[in-house]
């Protein structure tokens, strides 16, 4: 992993830990699928500007739209409903560890059906994760109550949530293994465009007419579908084109220090010894998933 592969790996952590409290600000007011499929069609719209101005970027989309149409079934237009429906019960921090699964699904699905095997080193950095997730929010998933009295509880909202993270497991090795020579800004401007296409009908039904939208639900929704969906997925293409599938997601592992951090600066809440223990021990499997050598990177 190289210095650059590092920095955008921590920055997409910051833009994608923010679509979580996006969720919980903008679904009560739009709804699960009017919020979803206007998450797509503003990260569609977004991307269609890199497609006008390229006429690289438009011919990698034609002649991959197949792969592309199943990319942005898979990477966006699903989960993000899946998402959308677990946001009005599952708090955002709760949210946030359920997407840390992703690199273990993505791992397995990797090495059992594109036979890209896994280091043991990898292997025991993403157990090492996982377990830090659980102490990082041991106190939501096991002390009975989040943020309101139904906001970390319910089987099945998580189980759409797990279900949104087999899909983002599920594109991203799609994009490793068929889409390697198209570039990451033509993969998410296809995969986005054709997922918008789809979700539109969606937007257009769904959509909340009768009630009035905050200015707030509506900064949330234009926020989620340009800064943390257009250009955040094209920084995780370049990501798994890079580094791989596997260590690409793992990037899910650290989102929720991200989702703490900001809420003890931002909201006031509550930095416990659960949470600076579990970000450590995230930080660390995280860095043995990785691979880092920081000798290499200091040799740059």
């Amino acid at each position: 992993m190289t210095k650059r592969d590092l920095i955008i790996f921590l920055t997409l952590s910051f833009m994608w830990s923010l679509s979580f409290v996006f969720y919980r600000i903008g679904v009560p007011e739009f709804g699960s699928l009017a919020f979803a499929s206007l998450r797509v069609v503003l990260a569609g719209l977004t991307m269609l500007i890199f497609v006008l101005l390229s006429s690289e970027n438009r011919r990698g989309i034609q002649e991959n739209w197949k792969a592309l149409t199943i990319v942005g079934l898979f990477s966006a237009a699903i989960p993000f409903v899946l998402f959308s429906f677990s946001a009005r019960s599952v708090n955002a921090g709760v949210l946030a560890v359920l997407n840390a699964s992703v690199p273990m699904m993505s791992g397995f699905i990797a090495s059992t059906f594109f036979n890209d095997k896994l280091s043991k080193k990898q292997i025991l950095g993403l157990v090492i994760g996982v377990i830090g997730v659980v102490i990082l929010m041991s106190e939501n998933l096991f002390g009975g109550r989040a943020q309101g009295s139904d906001a970390g509880s319910g089987l099945l909202p998580m189980g759409y949530a797990l279900l949104a993270c087999v899909g983002y497991a599920t594109g991203a090795n799609v994009t490793k293994n068929y889409l390697e020579h198209v570039s990451p800004v033509a993969i998410t401007a296809g995969s986005l465009i054709i997922a918008s296409v789809i979700m539109l009908p969606v937007a257009f039904s769904e959509f909340p007419y009768a009630k009035t939208i905050s200015i707030k639900a509506w900064v949330s929704v234009v926020c989620i579908g340009v800064f943390s969906t257009a250009i955040a997925l094209i920084f995780m293409n370049q990501l798994i084109k890079s580094i791989g599938p596997m260590r690409a997601t793992s990037i899910t592992l650290v989102i929720p220090i991200f989702a703490i951090i900001l809420g003890y600066l931002l909201l006031g809440e509550a930095l416990d010894t659960p949470a600076i223990i579990g970000s450590v021990v995230i930080l660390f499997g995280t860095y043995l998933s990785l691979e880092i050598s920081f000798k290499k990177m200091a040799k740059e």
